[in-house]
C-alpha cells in the first residue's frame, strides 16, 4: 500500500532538512500552520517510518583517528539475506545497500585507522559463510554528502501499520482518532491495538 505526502507534509520534511534543531513552533511560523498540526503530522510520520530520526550530522574529516571504507561484497545470492541479517548486527557496520553489478551488496565501515578496518573485514565479515568476495575502497577526501533528496507533493510513499510496524503490503484497516488517521495492515493488528490502548475509533475503511 501506499499514500501520498501533501504540502504540508513535504513542508515539514523540507524545514526539519535544512536544520533538524528547530521546535515544532518554529516549523510551524516557517510553514504558516499551527504547531500542533506540525507535531501531529511529525508524529505520524515517524510512526510511518517515513522519518527515522533526528540526530546531528557530524563532519566525519573534521574528527582526528577517523577513516571511511566502502566495502563491496559479492555473496551468494542463495545465502544474501543470512549474510546481511549477521553484518546488520555489527556495530561497526554505518550502511548497508544492495546494489547491481559484480557486487550485490556495499557496506560503510567507519574505524579509527587501516589496522583496525583489516580487522573488522579479517575477524568478522570475511567469516560469514556466503561471502564469494571482498572489495575494500577507503575514503581518502568528502567531495559532497548531503543527507536529505528533494521530495514533492502527491510523492508516493510506503505505508506501515501503526501496531506491528510492517509494511502494508495489499490490505488496509484504516481509523480516525481525534482528527488522525491511524493505519493497520489487518483486523488483528487493530484489535490488538484497541485491546492494549482502549481507544475509541471510527473505521474509515475495511
Amino acid at each position: 500500500m501506499t499514500f501520498n505526502l501533501d504540502h504540508i507534509d513535504v513542508a515539514i520534511i523540507n524545514s526539519l532538512m535544512e536544520d533538524g534543531r528547530k521546535s515544532f513552533r518554529q516549523v510551524s511560523r516557517e510553514i504558516k500552520v499551527s504547531a500542533p498540526t506540525v507535531e501531529l503530522r511529525f508524529d505520524r510520520m515517524r510512526k510511518q517510518g517515513i522519518i527515522k530520526s533526528i540526530e546531528p550530522l557530524l563532519n566525519i574529516e573534521k574528527i582526528e583517528d577517523i577513516i571511511t571504507g566502502l566495502v563491496y561484497l559479492k555473496a551468494n545470492p542463495l545465502e544474501l539475506s543470512n549474510v546481511v541479517d549477521k553484518i546488520s548486527k555489527m556495530s561497526e557496520i554505518k550502511s548497508i545497500f544492495t546494489i547491481t553489478g559484480d557486487y550485490n551488496l556495499v557496506i560503510k565501515i567507519i574505524a579509527k585507522d587501516l589496522d583496525q578496518m583489516n580487522r573488522i573485514l579479517n575477524e568478522k565479515i570475511y567469516t560469514i559463510g556466503g561471502i564469494i568476495s571482498v572489495s575494500l575502497q577507503i575514503i581518502t577526501k568528502i567531495i559532497k554528502d548531503e543527507p536529505g533528496f528533494t521530495i514533492k507533493e502527491g510523492q508516493s510513499l510506503k505505508a506501515k501499520c501503526i501496531y506491528c510496524y510492517n509494511d502494508i503490503k495489499n490490505h488496509t484497516r484504516t481509523i480516525r482518532i481525534n482528527h488522525s488517521e491511524k493505519f493497520f495492515c489487518c483486523n488483528s493488528c487493530l484489535t490488538l491495538y484497541k485491546q492494549r490502548y482502549g481507544e475509541k475509533f471510527d473505521i474509515i475503511s475495511k
